[in-house]
Parts: C-alpha cells; structure tokens; sequence
C-alpha cells in the first residue's frame, strides 16, 4: 500500500515537470528525425539484413539439398535393402 502511494506521487511529479516544460525544446528535437538523402540507404541495408537475407538463405538451402537427394529408384533400393 506504501508503494502505491509513491508511485502516485512520482506518477504526479512527472505529470507537473512535463507541463512545464519549454515546447521550444520539441522544436530542437526535429533536427534528430530529419530525412535526408542517406535514409534511403538506411532503410535498404535494414531490409536487406532483416528480409533479404533469410530468402537468400533459405533458397540456397533448398538448392543444396535438392542437388544431393538421391535418386527415386536409389532411394526405393536402400529401403527395401534396410527392411532386410
């Protein structure tokens, strides 16, 4: 119950410190969140590190798997070898 009251009164201590704040300094904070030119560049190797590699990844998987998968035929002649 004591914690509740201190975090009542920290709760309304911030409330009145973020009222009385200056705006001007929001202003100031733009200057952090502006686009500029090497953005784009940003936004392209996120992408590819967080997407594109995955599917790169995945596909050549796929293709080395595909390419050391035995022959149907192969295949059918170790099991019935193993059911031996």
């Amino acid at each position: 119950m004591n914690m509740l009251k201190i975090v009542r009164h920290l709760g309304m201590v911030l409330g009145l410190a973020l009222t009385s704040a200056k705006m001007c300094y929001a202003v100031d904070s733009y200057r952090f969140l502006h686009v500029h030119i090497d953005t784009l560049w940003y936004i392209f190797l996120f992408l590819l590190g967080v997407l594109f590699v995955p599917f790169i990844l995945m596909a050549v998987l796929t293709w080395h798997y595909a390419e050391s998968k035995a022959d149907p035929k192969e295949q059918q002649t170790i099991s019935v070898e193993s059911e031996k």
